[in-house]
């Protein structure tokens, strides 16, 4: 690799990283016009679903999937509907009630529940360094819980239960990722889904909503688009080029600043309180999963 694709992969997982960064800030902007969070999450698959038909269509047309990898497929659904339907509602849904920025803080943590799960699954005790780096993002999410709990109002706890699910979803997704995105390729795994998931959510708006909701000020409609775009689609096209020139090691290490971006975007763009309370609960966080990744490392 030339030192040109090294700066050029950099600066696509940072690209990347910033505009995963902004959904949280969409979000947030989209409540202010009084929509509600499965309304929101119709608008935003209706206008990524196509994007990924079409994708879907001419890897098809390039390379159909093998006979013996089809019998993947229906577990390939079942992991979009919990990835992109189940985390994607609950956190969606957490956003009414909390910041932005403790809102990603804790999505952050979702590595500590895919250790978890395989610590179950495989029938394996923590270890020490494991046992300490919990305990320090534990530390600093408790800090800020406690912090915003007292500022904001019993709300917090609601917001941060639903988002907390969220991580544990999408936990269980990257587990169940692992053995089936091998099995029919990433771009086939991501299409197929996040169709699944668009299907799902639609169904989810039809039996609890009337179709007259979809009526929503333009205002709405932008920031679904934008969600959808720039929030969804580019970002996971970005990541998966940074990947091919860098290597997921170094994209994710890149991908550790999301927090601190959203955290920029929600203080500067949404007006939202930052303390020195923030300030080291997100510290310990961030250290917590650098602990984590390390101590799964050795």
């Amino acid at each position: 690799m030339t030192v040109t694709g090294q700066y050029s992969g950099f600066l696509l997982a940072f690209a990347a990283t910033a505009m995963f960064s902004t959904k949280s800030i969409f979000i947030k902007w989209a409540y202010q016009y009084g929509v509600d969070t499965t309304t929101l999450l119709t608008w935003r698959m209706i206008f990524s679903a196509p994007i990924y038909a079409v994708i879907l269509l001419l890897l098809w047309r390039q390379q159909p999937i093998a006979k013996q990898d089809k019998s993947s497929l229906l577990p390939v659904i079942a992991l979009g509907i919990l990835g992109y339907y189940g985390a994607s509602w609950l956190d969606l849904a957490g956003l009414n009630y909390i910041t932005a920025h403790f809102e990603r803080l804790v999505l952050y943590t979702y590595p500590i529940f895919v250790l978890i799960i395989n610590a179950v699954l495989n029938k394996r005790p923590f270890n020490r360094a494991e046992v300490i780096a919990l305990s320090v993002v534990y530390t600093g999410l408790f800090g800020i819980f406690g912090f915003d709990l007292q500022r904001l109002g019993q709300e917090v706890l609601w917001g941060s239960l639903l988002v907390l699910a969220s991580a544990i979803c999408f936990a269980g997704y990257v587990v169940g990722s692992q053995q089936y995105s091998r099995r029919i390729g990433s771009k086939y795994f991501t299409c197929i889904g996040m169709l699944a998931a668009s299907a799902a959510i639609c169904l989810h708006f039809l039996i609890y909503h009337d179709l007259a909701q979809l009526n929503q000020p333009v205002e709405v409609l932008w920031i679904a688009l934008a969600i959808a775009i720039v929030a969804t689609v580019l970002p996971s096209f970005l990541m998966n080029a940074a990947i091919a020139r860098i290597g997921g090691n170094k994209t994710a290490i890149l991908g550790s600043s999301a927090p601190v971006i959203t955290t920029l975007f929600a203080v500067g763009f949404l007006g939202e309180v930052f303390t020195w309370v923030h300030a080291l609960g997100m510290f310990l966080v961030l250290l917590g999963i650098s602990l984590l990744s390390k101590a799964k490392a050795t």
